[in-house]
C-alpha cells in the first residue's frame, strides 16, 4: 500500500517581523516613492496607482525606483534606501507575482 505524507504549508511561527511604519495622515504635497522589483506587471500596477492617487491628490509627487541588485527579482541597495528615506515621505512597492 502506498503512503502519502501531508505537510502543512503554514509556518509554525514568525521568526522575523517588522513593525509597520506609521501611516501618513494624507498625501497632500507629499513625495511618494514607487518601488518596482522588476516582477512582471509591477510597473503597470505602480503607474496605475500613481495615476489614481494623482487624480485625488494633484500636488503629490512620485519618484520611481527599481532595485539595482539581483536578476529575476531586484532589491534596493542601501544607497537607494537612504535616498528614498531622504526624499520620500512614503513608499509603495510591488514585490509579488
Amino acid at each position: 500500500m502506498a503512503q502519502l505524507e501531508v505537510l502543512n504549508p503554514v509556518a509554525p511561527s514568525a521568526v522575523y517581523s517588522v513593525t509597520p511604519a506609521k501611516r501618513l495622515d494624507n498625501l497632500k504635497g507629499k513625495t511618494i516613492g514607487l518601488y518596482w522589483n522588476i516582477k512582471s506587471g509591477g510597473d503597470v500596477a505602480l503607474a496605475r496607482i500613481a495615476q489614481q492617487l494623482k487624480r485625488r491628490y494633484p500636488d503629490t509627487q512620485f519618484r520611481n525606483y527599481i532595485g539595482a541588485v539581483g536578476a529575476g527579482t531586484r532589491r534596493l541597495t542601501q544607497e537607494q534606501v537612504d535616498e528614498m528615506a531622504a526624499t520620500c515621505q512614503g513608499v509603495i512597492g510591488t514585490t509579488a507575482d
